[in-house]
């Protein structure tokens, strides 16, 4: 009984080391992609998704990441991708401003920890606006 309860916990932490080592594959691999831009560096990630989900053996998700790798492939184009990170600009600003909104009024009310939340979200939203406006203006011909 104790052999097999060591054999079950060998066999998870095999396994556990195997998917962190193919997570940390596919995350190095990203950077692969780094240098590209636009509608080649969404391909290029879809496609490094696809090889990963591949050897994991995911055919729901290759099958998926087949279909959006040939729809980037027709359609995807600079203007197209300038066009959405202007539409996620416009919609992350417009969040940003209902969490100042939330922020002062959690500073007059008090509420300490409301306000280190909306501090924290603001925070977030503002990084995330920055990478959005660095990927639009690398876009910028």
């Amino acid at each position: 009984m104790r052999d097999n309860k060591n054999y079950k916990m060998t066999i998870i932490k095999g396994i556990s080391i195997s998917l962190l080592l193919a997570g940390s594959t596919v995350v190095l691999a990203k950077d692969d992609c780094a240098d590209l831009t636009g509608c080649a560096k969404k391909a290029c990630e879809v496609n490094l998704e696809l090889l990963a989900s591949k050897r994991q053996g995911n055919s729901h998700k290759v099958a998926g990441l087949n279909k959006a790798l040939n729809n980037i492939n027709a359609y995807c184009t600079n203007d197209g991708l300038k066009e959405e990170l202007q539409q996620k600009i416009d919609d992350t600003n417009s969040v940003i401003e209902e969490y100042k909104i939330e922020l002062k009024k959690a500073k007059r009310q008090g509420k300490h920890d409301k306000v280190e939340k909306y501090q924290q979200k603001l925070n977030d939203e503002t990084k995330q606006l920055k990478q959005l406006i660095d990927e639009l203006n690398s876009l910028v011909d």
